[in-house]
């Protein structure tokens, strides 16, 4: 893939996966043997481990809406900076629903091979996500 093809596969991948809910084209976007470099603790970082991760945000989350502000693509790397969004009115990893919106920061990198992405690497702000949804205490004002 061309790094403009790849730029076009990033954003599709959000708008489908994220963006849209449609889980039933995972295949499309990640290849069998896939490995997911931030999977969560407990998590299996392989091809089924993302496709329970994907399901349990769509049902944790509501309104799950990624915004992405920039993509860059060489080689057979693509990288995109992105905003997650959402209400968290369903159970995610055990936590009961709060009720509360969120919206953090993302950065994402995908490694490409044969049109799929077959690895994933992610710096995300978790720890806002959960100040934000009151499970764990906020920053204290100054």
């Amino acid at each position: 893939m061309d790094a403009e093809a790849m730029k076009r596969f990033a954003v599709e991948r959000v708008q489908a996966l994220f963006n849209r809910g449609e889980l039933d084209r995972i295949e499309e976007f990640v290849t069998e043997d896939f490995v997911n470099h931030e999977a969560w603790p407990g998590e299996d970082p392989g091809y089924e481990g993302f496709r329970l991760r994907m399901r349990r945000l769509h049902e944790g989350i509501s309104d799950l809406h990624m915004e992405i502000h920039e993509v860059v693509a060489g080689d057979d790397l693509v990288a995109y900076r992105a905003t997650l969004s959402g209400r968290h009115d369903g159970e995610l990893l055990g936590m009961p629903p709060t009720g509360r919106e969120f919206r953090v920061q993302h950065m994402h990198m995908l490694r490409m091979r044969d049109g799929r992405a077959c690895e994933h690497w992610a710096t995300r702000d978790d720890l806002g996500m959960l100040q934000q949804l009151g499970i764990i205490p906020g920053p204290s004002p100054a």
